[in-house]
């Protein structure tokens, strides 16, 4: 590395924890840069390389456990570090590893962390262990609220919460991973050209972590259940991105392309239901096909 990447490394380091221990200012507005932690890290790795990530990652651990507590160290290299550095590698190895396998890898990589925090809560039981981490936090948010009003809302946000929050930050790492492509692409520095995101493709295992999940959510009583309906949101993912892309490879094909897009994503935002059915498109789309049969129609229909 050349001393010029190695100061670039630090800095998107630097930048990187910044931006992951923003919410010890306890501001609102601070809140928003959390979400963008690893971006720095992916912008740098994307456009020098392993190295260079590796360098901005180990930076950033440090800088956040001296900045926060001992056990941010940790933290950022779980939820910001590590991640990033999965997908720089698989980005590199695009000839092989294209983003549809991309997204299950980090889909199972954050599968893996729930399942392992449930093993290790399984005395107290994961849904037990929410419920009194949520009460704790909202008597911290609302101390003039009622105890027995805190007990029905934490146990009300209890039944999805580790789904939420995981589907959370795939899509935030999704996001964050397009983000930096973009950027680089504009400024001229990327070294790995821009998927196809509308010709996205999942690979065929992908759909059997999905039917399990399902499955256990709906044979599973007690914690069986409860970590196999987060687990199968969870598994959702990747079909819910695989559903864009067929509403996308739609959308071109008519004239008011921005219009049509745009309102699905406003309807995506004010209806969970909605993405449910966008997901349950990309899973269509997974076991029929559906744009090459829209694609076979208008090559019949053409003169």
């Amino acid at each position: 590395m050349t001393l010029r990447k190695v100061l670039i490394a630090i800095c998107a380091g630097l930048a990187s924890a910044t931006a992951a221990v923003a919410f010890l200012s306890k501001s609102f507005i601070a809140l928003g840069f959390v979400y963008l932690a690893s971006l720095p890290i992916l912008m740098v790795g994307l456009a020098y390389g392993m190295t260079s990530a590796i360098l901005a990652a180990v930076v950033g651990a440090l800088i956040s456990g001296i900045s926060g507590f001992p056990v941010m160290a940790g933290a950022f290299t779980i939820i910001y570090g590590l991640p990033a550095l999965i997908i720089i590698r698989l980005q590199m190895m695009q000839h092989t590893v294209s983003a549809g396998n991309t997204l299950s890898i980090i889909t199972m990589l954050t599968s893996g962390m729930v399942v392992t925090v449930a093993f290790f809560t399984w005395d107290i039981g994961l849904s037990k262990l929410i419920t009194n981490h949520l009460e704790q936090v909202l008597k911290q948010l609302t101390p003039d609220f009622n105890t027995v009003g805190r007990s029905q809302l934490a146990q009300a946000m209890t039944p999805l919460f580790p789904g939420v929050v995981a589907i959370n930050w795939i899509v935030m790492t999704v996001i964050n991973t397009v983000f930096a492509q973009y950027i680089l692409v504009r400024i001229g520095y990327n070294q790995h050209p821009t998927p196809a995101y509308v010709n996205l493709e999942l690979p065929f295992w992908s759909s059997w972590p999905l039917v399990s999940a399902a499955a256990l959510a709906l044979a599973g009583t007690g914690e069986w259940e409860y970590i196999g309906r987060n687990l199968a949101m969870l598994f959702a993912v990747p079909y819910f991105f695989l559903g864009l892309s067929v509403f996308h490879y739609l959308a071109r094909r008519v004239t008011a392309t921005k219009a049509v897009l745009i309102t699905l994503y406003l309807v995506i935002v004010i209806s969970m239901w909605a993405a449910l059915v966008v997901a349950a498109i990309g899973v269509v789309e997974q076991w029929f096909g559906l744009r090459d049969r829209f694609s076979s129609k208008s090559l019949t229909k053409d003169p």
